[in-house]
């Protein structure tokens, strides 16, 4: 048997219906940069970064037919704290967004939009704690910041896979070193 070859992830492509409706509301609520675009064999291509050191972490490509559904799970974009996730939320609702989802997951806290052409965007910010997942607990933006996090963290606690993020981190590290 031979030794898994090692890549690293770093960008994706999704085929879209309106290029330049989802570039301009990509770049509005994430910033993302314009760092390139063209014409290629199936449509008008648009490369988005939000990493100078990435030319693109997002391409859309034009040729996806009007009216069919989007086939993506989610697309997700870390926030630093609560109060993002909240500004995001706030934001969200204040543009009629659907919201699909707010949750969570112990080692971070999300909320799932759509975006203009349907496809779900996962908004999270990390905790401080991992528990194995799936986890989907309640989260309610109607508490204060210091409210949801010791709500999270008696739930988390409570779970026999609870470890702090640290601890985590460094078992991942000796999994991935193989």
């Amino acid at each position: 048997m031979s030794k898994a070859l090692r890549a690293q992830f770093k960008h994706v492509g999704i085929h879209v219906t309106d290029v330049d409706k989802m570039v301009d509301f990509y770049t509005q609520w994430f910033g993302l940069v314009k760092t390139d675009e063209g014409n290629g064999p199936v449509g008008k291509g648009v490369f988005l970064s939000s990493d100078p050191h990435e030319h693109h972490q997002i391409v859309f490509v034009g040729g996806r037919a009007p009216g069919t559904p989007s086939i993506i799970n989610q697309l997700s974009f870390m926030v630093e704290d609560l109060p993002a996730l909240r500004a995001y939320h706030e934001r969200a609702r204040n543009e009629e967004r659907t919201i699909t989802q707010v949750k969570s997951h112990g080692n971070s806290l999300s909320i799932y939009v759509l975006d203009p052409e349907g496809n779900q965007m996962e908004i999270y910010c990390e905790t401080p704690w991992y528990v194995s997942q799936p986890v989907s607990l309640p989260l309610d933006f109607s508490h204060s910041d210091e409210e949801i996090l010791a709500r999270v963290e008696a739930a988390v606690r409570a779970n026999p896979t609870f470890m702090m993020q640290e601890a985590w981190v460094k078992k991942a590290e000796q999994l991935m070193a193989g």
